[in-house]
C-alpha cells in the first residue's frame, strides 16, 4: 500500500512523512514469471501507430532485423531465437520520429519515451500473469511490490449540462464506457475545477459553476485518491463553495494539489510514496488566472512564476524525490497547436528538472511533443465535461501511466470521444485515428 505524504514548502522542503488466464512461457515456469523475471518489451515511438504484435511477427522481425534490441538483451535473443547476430539499437540514437522502428527492450530500459505493444494482444501492465514475454532477471521483481500504476485525465466540471444528466440519470449510467479503465489503478487524478453549492440550479448555468455534493460522488466511483486544483473556476462563487470542495476531498482520503486554503497551501507539492518505497511529486500551477482564482492572499489555484517553479523544482530534488510531475492550467487556446508561451513554459518546467509536463487547461485536445527526451502533453482536452458543440472538443485522451523504481516509465494515451448524450466514452478506431492525426507532429519530437 503507498502512502500519502504531504509537505509544506517555506524557507525549504521537509518530507513528511475476460483475459485473467495463466500461460506458460516457452523458456521458464509461472512460479519463476511472479518470482525472479522481468517482462521484455516490443516498443515503438508516440508516431507508431501498430498498438499489438504477435509472437510470430516479433521473431520473425529479430531475425530479419527489422525489429532491434538493446545490447544487454542479446544472450537471451540469442538463446530464444537462435540469432547469432541480432541487431542493436543505442537508445541515445533512437530515432523518436520514426512511425515505423520497433525494438526489444527489458522493463529496466523502459522509459516514458517509448509506446510498448501489446504481444498478442496481451498488455503486460493490464495482465502481467498472461504476458508472454520475459527475461530471467539478476535482481528481485514482483510485480505487485515494484509496479505502481496510475491514471492521469483532463478537465473535469460536474456541472451545467451534465449536472442535468446526473440528476436524471444513475452514476454508473454516465461512467459505464470509461469505468473499465478505472477498476484497478492505485493513483488515479482528476483535475476538477467546480466547487460545491447543494442550493445550486444547472439550468441557465453559463460560465459561472457550481456543483452538488451528491454529483462529486463521480470522483468516488472512479475511485479518486488525487485532485488538481489549477483550474480557472473553482472560486467563480465565492471562498465558501471552495472551501466546503476541499473539506469533502480530505473527508473522502482525496489529495489535492495546485490549489489551497491559501497560498501556501497552494504551492504545497504532493508527494507519495509508493510501493517500491520511491518517492514522486506532483506540483500545479496556473498560468494567468483570468477569472481571479489564484491565492494571492486566500484561498485559490496556485500561481505560475519561474523563479517560484525552479524553487519548487530544486526544493524536491534536494530531499531526493525521484520523479517530478508539472501540471499547468495554462491560458486556453481553441485549437490543436498550443501558443507558445505554453510552448516557451512547458520547455522551461524540463529544464528546471522536471520529468513531465502534462496541461490541465485544454477543451480541445492539444499536440503531445517531447523536449531533452522528457514528454510533454501541452493539454489532453475535457475528461468530463458538458462541450458537445464541435467534433474537437468531443476528442480527448487520458494517460495510463506506470511507475518503476522512481521512474515513470509509461504515459500511455487512452483516446476518448464525448457522446453527445454527455457520457464519456472511449473513441470509435475512426476517431483515434482522427485525433492521432492532429495532435502527433514529427516537428514537436
Amino acid at each position: 500500500m503507498y502512502i500519502f505524504i504531504s509537505i509544506i514548502l517555506f524557507s525549504q522542503l521537509i518530507a513528511c512523512a475476460g483475459k485473467e488466464q495463466e500461460t506458460i512461457n516457452k523458456d521458464i515456469s509461472p512460479q519463476s514469471i511472479k518470482q525472479d523475471s522481468i517482462p521484455v518489451f516490443i516498443v515503438g515511438s508516440y508516431l507508431q501507430d501498430k498498438t499489438s504484435i504477435s509472437m510470430q511477427d516479433i521473431a520473425n522481425g529479430v531475425q530479419s532485423g527489422t525489429i532491434s534490441i538493446t545490447a544487454d538483451l542479446q544472450d537471451f535473443i540469442v538463446s530464444r531465437w537462435n540469432v547469432k547476430y541480432p541487431r542493436i539499437q543505442s537508445l541515445q540514437t533512437w530515432n523518436d520520429r520514426s512511425r515505423t522502428a520497433l525494438m526489444l527492450m527489458s522493463i529496466d530500459s523502459l522509459s516514458n519515451r517509448f509506446l510498448p505493444l501489446e504481444i498478442d494482444s496481451l498488455d503486460y501492465f493490464s495482465y502481467p500473469k498472461s504476458y508472454p514475454l520475459h527475461l530471467i532477471s539478476s535482481h528481485p521483481y514482483s510485480f505487485d511490490k515494484h509496479i505502481t500504476t496510475y491514471v492521469h485525465t483532463g478537465v473535469t466540471a460536474l456541472t451545467r449540462s451534465t449536472g442535468i444528466y446526473l440528476d436524471k440519470y444513475p452514476i454508473e449510467q454516465y461512467l459505464q464506457y470509461i469505468k473499465p479503465y478505472f477498476l484497478r489503478p492505485d493513483l488515479i487524478h482528476i483535475s476538477n475545477e467546480v466547487s460545491i453549492d447543494d442550493t445550486c440550479s444547472y439550468a441557465g448555468m453559463r460560465l459561472s459553476f457550481l456543483t452538488k455534493t451528491k454529483h462529486l460522488d463521480v470522483l468516488k466511483a472512479l475511485r479518486a485518491n488525487i485532485i488538481e486544483l489549477t483550474g480557472n473556476h473553482n472560486l467563480d462563487r465565492g471562498i465558501s463553495p471552495y472551501l466546503k470542495a476541499l473539506n469533502w476531498y480530505s473527508k473522502h482520503d482525496m489529495r489535492y494539489f495546485g490549489g489551497g486554503a491559501n497560498p501556501q497551501e497552494a504551492n504545497t507539492p504532493l508527494i507519495l510514496t509508493l510501493k517500491d518505497s520511491t518517492r514522486i511529486s506532483w506540483i500545479g500551477f496556473n498560468e494567468r488566472c483570468p477569472l481571479g482564482e489564484c491565492a494571492d492572499n486566500g484561498p485559490g489555484a496556485n500561481r505560475y512564476s519561474d523563479d517560484k517553479a525552479k524553487k519548487l523544482i530544486d526544493s524536491l530534488r534536494s530531499i531526493g524525490i525521484n520523479t517530478i510531475i508539472a501540471c499547468i492550467q495554462f491560458s486556453e487556446i481553441d485549437g490543436y497547436i498550443p501558443h507558445q508561451a505554453q510552448r516557451n513554459i512547458s520547455k522551461r518546467l524540463i529544464e528546471f528538472g522536471a520529468d513531465i509536463l502534462i496541461g490541465s487547461q485544454a477543451h480541445v485536445v492539444q499536440e503531445i511533443g517531447m523536449h531533452k527526451g522528457k514528454m510533454l502533453f501541452y493539454g489532453t482536452g475535457n475528461f468530463l465535461f458538458d462541450q458537445t458543440y464541435k467534433p474537437e472538443v468531443r476528442r480527448a485522451y487520458f494517460l495510463q501511466c506506470i511507475f518503476y523504481k522512481g521512474r515513470m516509465i509509461q504515459t500511455k494515451p487512452i483516446y476518448t470521444f464525448m457522446r453527445m448524450s454527455k457520457e464519456p466514452d472511449i473513441a470509435s478506431p475512426q476517431e483515434r485515428m482522427l485525433i492521432r492525426s492532429a495532435i502527433l507532429k514529427e516537428d514537436n519530437f
